[in-house]
């Protein structure tokens, strides 16, 4: 394939996801952190994509801490290229199970934003879609750690909640005035699976994490109200 063609090809899936469409929630990859002993602290940092719009790369920032035998805190935040962001928050506890496994629970809040305009119209107006969520969830980890003379972790978590999003169309007008067109606030509930994978050393790993998420309810004809369904995150992970 010539040089050119090759650009031609690559150009409009590069735009397409760099500059996606409008994303109101996407399955955040927020660290599975299997704690297992008092005074521990994990941080991760990960890079992630979405899909099937390809609307929402994003960067994932994740602590998790130990203060207590059996009681883990964690506080996450992301924030996408879509002018979106989200932030959560969650207490619980964990139950390490022989040498390597261990078993989380954790309850929680999360926040998230966004806005997204679409392209101008020839008579210079364009749409805005812009709002907020609230996310209340539940979720329960299982997991092996330091597997292979400490080298290896692995686990898989499930997230559940109830989703309330809080959505407008606008059409904005040339002289910027806004023509409330469209909203978007029913509650949604939500189903969630994780999965993580680490690789390195005791202290710092490489990770690999995914999630899928499910809403149940959600009008599968809205153009403007999307959401992204799987989400592929690859990271850093520091244990101390």
């Amino acid at each position: 394939m010539k040089k050119t063609s090759i650009i031609r090809v690559a150009l409009p899936l590069l735009l397409t996801t760099m500059f996606g469409s409008c994303v109101i929630y996407h399955p955040h990859n927020v660290d599975i952190p299997l704690l297992h002993e008092k005074g521990e602290m994990e941080v991760d940092a990960t890079f992630s994509m979405t899909a099937p719009l390809m609307g929402a790369p994003a960067l994932n920032g994740t602590f998790s801490y130990a203060p207590f035998n059996h009681v883990g805190v964690q506080v996450a935040a992301n924030l996408s290229n879509t002018n979106a962001y989200h932030l959560q928050g969650a207490a619980g506890s964990f139950l390490p199970m022989g040498s390597n496994a261990v078993l989380e629970g954790y309850v929680g809040y999360g926040y998230g934003s966004s806005v997204h305009n679409t392209d101008i119209n020839s008579d210079n107006t364009f749409h805005r879609v812009d709002g907020h969520y609230n996310l209340y969830f539940g979720q329960v980890n299982l997991g092996w750690v330091n597997l292979l003379g400490g080298v290896f972790d692995f686990g898989f978590g499930f997230k559940g909640g109830m989703l309330y999003p809080n959505f407008e169309k606008n059409l904005v007008q040339a002289d910027g005035t806004k023509k409330f067109e469209e909203s978007f606030n029913n509650s949604h509930v939500l189903l969630q699976p994780q999965f993580v994978a680490r690789i390195g050393w005791q202290s710092v790993k490489i990770s690999f994490n995914m999630g899928y998420a499910y809403l149940t309810d959600w009008p599968d004809s809205f153009n403007y109200f999307n959401y992204e369904k799987i989400s592929v995150g690859l990271g850093v992970h520091f244990d101390f």
